[in-house]
């Protein structure tokens, strides 16, 4: 999943989730190639799913481990190994910010 979507792909994961969740639950329309007595439960789950999935998203976004926290990242978005880690001067630069706090 690192490779495919970076270094913090469940906040990418979650979100989609969420946005798809809500677009199916705010317009069922979408979902119209369904019988219709699927439909309503379609409808019915994906409501429940966002719900669901934008709590997950936020718990997410709020996590140490992204970006800046426990999980450091290169700029194309791979996870920094410890030894790049040392080496960036942007890892440095976010290391020295958070130690000022």
């Amino acid at each position: 999943m690192n490779k495919l979507l970076g270094a913090n792909w469940s906040t990418t994961v979650s979100g989609a989730i969420f946005t798809l969740a809500i677009a199916i639950a705010a317009d069922p329309k979408l979902i119209s190639f369904l019988p219709d007595s699927w439909e309503s439960t379609v409808q019915g789950i994906c409501g429940l799913l966002a719900v669901l999935a934008g709590g997950t998203f936020a718990y997410q976004v709020k996590s140490k481990n992204v970006t800046g926290g426990t999980v450091q990242q290169t700029a194309d978005g791979s996870v920094a190994s410890p030894m790049s880690q040392r080496e960036s001067a942007s890892v440095v630069t976010t290391n020295q910010a958070v130690s000022k706090k």
